[in-house]
């Protein structure tokens, strides 16, 4: 019997320790990997613009990721990277390039590789004023 009460306990023991390094390294590790560069900007509304953003931190066994972002438009392309952290981008994908058309409030795009996030409609607000922006994805996949 007292062997038994040993492996619990060391049984509880190496549980917690587990649950410990767990912990660790989910708070750890960052959420959103860091931007590599703007590949595109385009102008879209009145002060608004959509910023294409790739982050290459994969390495060569995963592949890029390109984040769009609407986001009122920045003096400079540093000053659009640091706004992009604290924005959410509006579509991830693996596709470059996804923006085809601008009409006014409403932007058309299109995909031809795998969509990880999408939302049809963002916001961005200029001196106080809020613009929405409403988005039309067209998606092949190949």
């Amino acid at each position: 019997m007292q062997n038994r009460k040993s492996i619990n306990w060391w049984t509880w023991i190496l549980a917690v320790f587990c649950f410990v390094q767990a912990l660790y390294i989910y708070i750890s590790s960052p959420s959103r990997p860091e931007p590599t560069e703007i590949v595109t900007v385009t102008k879209v509304g009145s002060g608004g613009a959509i910023y294409e953003i790739l982050y290459n931190s994969g390495g060569a066994t995963v592949p890029m990721v390109y984040r769009y972002f609407l986001m009122a438009a920045q003096q400079s392309d540093e000053e659009a990277l640091l706004t992009s952290k604290k924005s959410a981008p509006f579509l991830v994908t693996k596709s470059s390039q996804a923006v085809r058309e601008v009409h006014d409030d409403r932007v058309k795009l299109k995909t031809d590789n795998r969509i990880y996030e999408f939302h049809n409609v963002s916001a961005f607000k200029v001196d106080g004023e809020f613009n929405i922006i409403s988005f039309d994805l067209e998606s092949v996949t190949p």
